[in-house]
């Protein structure tokens, strides 16, 4: 396997280096296989944190991960190798020829992580898992003495797929440590898998303010105006991957009750319909377009997600069921005020009035109240915002590392 991030500089593990629990530094491989969007995003940002904590850390990602050149710590390696093929257009793959080759192609990626893995030796391998590909690269990884931690980023599938629910439980199980990212999500892997209590830790998501550093340089109203927003325009964000768990449908419904209350009230959409299908996401966009929502139905590419916060005054989260949301870190860092059901990790983290607001799940009425309430009070929104801030400053990536840096000490060997 070759294939790096071409550093932009590298920055030297602090000096007082923390050696953690178990006082030895630890050779950690990092195995994320999107490349994109919030599991490169979380995994990027604890890689780093890890090896600015002394571990040497090895961070394995698609060939055509968007995070490019960045600074790194010189004890991060970064290999591009995953998906070579299916993530990097190909004239010669058509879309039917795609989905013949991605199984393929994931077989031939986990079996070359395993011949990685043997190479470098490492004290701890970390798998981020979110659907049933991860059994793949369990399996080959199963075959090596190594430790092998998971990260439970999603307990069960969003949507109900056949057989999926089985091959989800056998990827909790395979191995030594799960990561959970709430206790909401521990007690389900306890309750519905019969995992070990001893083999699941909870660790929290972290924050996402490394994108405030890339923002563009350009000031609020220049973003909001890059999508047709006046400078006493109300906008409410809905962002991020859209499927029919996070509610955008309710939102739609709740949406001319808002409107009718707030005459500057603008609704601005965003994120990728792959995974609802064309159909669905065609009646969304129609139905967008009907409220007079700027609407931008395919994935957003890293370097323009700030600008699209930057023009919110709310983020709303009407989502049906959720374990826990990278998009809400998001918001939380970069002082957005939320609006979002009380479902799943999200009320374990949120506090109404502090942080947040929060509504039962499947209430348009709540909703449309909740985001009347909200866009009327800029007073409300600010204390929100800088609620927000202190919740984001909680989940500090150093905070996250120092924990996953325990947890693999504990097992470390074992």
């Amino acid at each position: 396997m070759s294939g790096t991030i071409h550093q932009e500089a590298r920055v030297e593990p602090p000096q007082s280096f923390a050696k953690g629990a178990a006082g030895k530094r630890m050779r950690i491989l990092e195995i994320e296989t999107f490349g994109r969007g919030g599991l490169i995003h979380y995994t990027y940002n604890l890689s780093c944190a890890l090896a600015e904590r002394g571990h040497d850390v090895t961070l394995l990602t698609t060939a055509a991960c968007e995070l490019g050149a960045r600074s790194l710590p010189s004890n991060l390696q970064v290999v591009k190798s995953i998906a070579r093929f299916t993530n990097r257009p190909h004239k010669w793959l058509t879309a039917g020829s795609l989905d013949r080759v991605r199984p393929l192609e994931a077989v031939f990626d986990a079996f070359r992580t395993g011949a990685l893995a043997r190479r470098l030796r490492p004290d701890i391998i970390h798998f981020h898992s979110t659907n049933s590909s991860a059994w793949l690269y369990l399996r080959a990884l199963s075959r090596l003495q190594n430790p092998v931690v998971t990260t439970a980023h999603v307990v069960t599938p969003h949507e109900p797929i056949r057989l999926q629910r089985a091959l989800y439980g056998r990827i909790h199980r395979s191995s030594r440590l799960v990561v959970a990212h709430s206790e909401y999500d521990r007690r389900r892997l306890l309750e519905e898998f019969a995992i070990d209590p001893d083999h699941v830790v909870v660790i929290p998501h972290g924050e996402y303010g490394f994108f405030d550093s890339d923002r563009q340089a350009e000031d609020r109203e220049a973003a909001r105006s890059s999508f047709g927003f006046g400078p006493s325009d109300e906008v409410a964000l809905f962002f991020g991957y859209i499927r029919e768990y996070k509610g955008l449908d309710l939102l739609f419904e709740a949406w001319p009750e808002v409107a009718d209350s707030r005459p500057r009230a603008r609704l601005l959409v965003a994120g990728d319909p792959s995974r609802i299908g064309s159909s669905r996401a065609s009646e969304l966009e129609a139905w967008a377009t009907s409220l007079g929502a700027v609407h931008r139905f395919e994935y957003i590419p890293f370097s323009e997600v700030a600008r699209y916060f930057a023009a919110a005054d709310v983020l709303v989260m009407p989502y049906r069921h959720i374990s826990q949301s990278g998009v809400l870190y998001l918001a939380l860092s970069l002082g957005v005020p939320v609006v979002a059901t009380r479902v799943g990790g999200l009320s374990e983290v949120l506090r109404e009035g502090q942080s947040a607001l929060l509504i039962p799940p499947e209430s348009r009425d709540s909703l449309a109240e909740a985001l009347i309430r909200l866009l009327g009070d800029a007073d409300l929104r600010g204390r929100l915002a800088n609620g927000g801030r202190r919740l984001a400053e909680e989940h500090s990536w150093p905070a996250i590392a120092e924990k996953t840096e325990r947890a693999f000490s504990r097992i470390r060997g074992g």
